[in-house]
């Protein structure tokens, strides 16, 4: 019970939403095939799969354990903060960070300072005195936290950051995420005094939000790239919610569904640009 509780404090269900950027990026910008069985990618990747999502939802269930208790899906889809207690959550934090260090240590440049800002975000988005989540507009744009290891993992291979539309986009799309998945916890997040840009502009007027950012990203995606045309399917999915609020909560639910097929079908979509697929059928790794 103990292992599962701590367990569910990472939210597995949302894991591949720090590992999953960082795989695009990485592979975005590597040479070969065979960079992506490099010691340093694949422990990097298991950082952001697990640990990364410790710390940031660990810190995140820490300060809000006077806040939780609002919110019905604590306790049912997700773990109450209050039954796991403030020493578990804090062990938890802390163990997290530890596992950062190492891997702080092996990254230089760019992605050491992006790492930085990574773990950075993690902590003012929840803990006093800045808790942005409790601050509208700049919770959903410090939600960038999500892009910051795809532009590590570009960086990383490259030296230098993806182009500035590329990183203006992702910001863009995960402000539009992180008000998206604001818009059920309206009347919770209200009661437990928390201003957050869903609670300030209202269920349609986030959505509208969402669209307006989920749009902007998506066309300039399709400016970078006309293939990428399939991002039209976020907006698309705001903008006919816009009409049918009510159905908000549903499709959030099937957000890491959707998320994890998209991003599955952009790393494909990579490997056939950069020719990867044809290193994948005949191995030329030595």
């Amino acid at each position: 019970m103990v292992v599962r509780e701590i367990i569910s404090i990472s939210r597995p269900r949302f894991w591949l939403y720090t590992a999953g950027p960082y795989l695009l990026g990485y592979t975005a910008s590597s040479e070969a095939i065979c960079d992506l069985l490099s010691p340093a990618f694949i422990g990097i990747f298991l950082y952001f799969m697990i640990p990364a999502n410790f710390y940031l939802y660990g810190i995140n269930d820490l300060f809000d354990l006077d806040t939780d208790v609002y919110n019905p899906k604590k306790g049912s889809r997700e773990v109450l903060s209050t039954e796991i207690g403030v020493t578990k959550l804090a062990a938890v934090v802390i163990a997290s960070l530890v596992i950062s260090i190492p891997v702080l240590a092996i990254l230089r440049g760019y992605p050491m300072l992006l790492m930085m800002l990574f773990l950075l975000l993690s902590t003012i988005y929840s803990a006093p005195p800045l808790r942005l989540k409790s601050r509208a507009f700049l919770d959903s744009y410090s939600n960038s936290l999500y892009a910051v290891p795809m532009i590590m993992g570009y960086s990383q291979n490259r030296g230098y950051l993806p182009e500035t539309s590329i990183i203006i986009a992702s910001i863009l799309w995960t402000a539009a995420m992180h008000a998206f998945s604001a818009i059920p916890d309206i009347e919770y997040d209200r009661k437990a005094g928390l201003r957050t840009t869903a609670v300030l502009l209202g269920a349609r007027g986030s959505l509208a939000f969402c669209t307006i950012n989920w749009g902007l990203a998506s066309l300039i995606a399709i400016t970078y790239d006309p293939l990428l045309l399939p991002s039209l399917l976020y907006p698309a999915i705001s903008l006919y919610l816009l009409f049918k609020p009510e159905s908000v909560e549903r499709i959030y639910w099937q957000f890491p569904k959707i998320n994890t097929v998209m991003g599955f079908l952009a790393f494909i979509y990579i490997l056939y640009r950069k020719g990867f697929l044809i290193s994948i059928a005949i191995p030329q790794c030595s």
